[in-house]
């Protein structure tokens, strides 16, 4: 792997001031990682690894999750003290088209994500995470305990010999995005209790 061009700076939010770092790859925005650090001194870091979704977390859609899954994360690494890295990857890394496209689908044929991505030729989820282990390496963490339902993140830092502890991050679901949510548990392999997949 190429070595990134680095930059960070402090970003006050509601949520405290963290440390932003930008790993930068390329100047195509899509190979930047951001990472959000709050001081872990001492002890295991609580990591989030989240792609953005910008129907979610900017324009806060009812059909996801993922507004929450940002600010439950930020406020926990924040109080706790971690990294909170930010893939800019939408769509599962299927990119925007692919993701708007299924979402037309979902609205208008009733098909859930998982269907709409096979029906558009896309995989479900080609996210890769060496980029994720590397931001980790760059500030030496070698142990992690990690918010998510995914069993491919996990997966993912451990094959570049990160070791993880889970930490569950599920929302209850609603009437908008309960069957958005079911299909991550049934179809994508989710870890969730209310879905039995956990």
């Amino acid at each position: 792997m190429t070595i990134p061009k680095i930059a960070n700076s402090p970003l006050r939010t509601i949520h405290g001031v963290f440390e932003l770092y930008v790993f930068s790859w390329s100047p195509n925005e899509q190979d930047n990682v951001l990472a959000l650090v709050s001081d872990f001194s001492g002890r295991t870091p609580l990591v989030r690894i989240q792609s953005a979704c910008y129907t979610g977390e900017i324009f806060e859609s009812l059909d996801c999750d993922c507004h929450w899954q940002l600010e439950t994360s930020l406020c926990k690494i924040q109080e706790q003290g971690g990294v909170f890295i930010y893939m800019l990857c939408d769509g599962r890394g299927a990119g925007l088209l692919t993701k708007i496209r299924g979402m037309s689908l979902t609205a208008h044929e009733g098909l859930d994500t998982a269907e709409a991505y096979k029906k558009l030729g896309s995989q479900l989820d080609p996210r890769e995470y060496d980029r994720a282990a590397f931001v980790l390496k760059h500030f030496d963490v070698k142990n992690v305990e990690l918010l998510t339902n995914n069993p491919r993140k996990i997966k993912g830092l451990e094959d570049q010999g990160i070791a993880v502890h889970r930490v569950r991050l599920e929302s209850l679901p609603t009437e908008e995005n309960r069957a958005y949510l079911m299909s991550k548990a049934t179809k994508l392999g989710h870890r969730m209790k209310e879905f039995g997949t956990d």
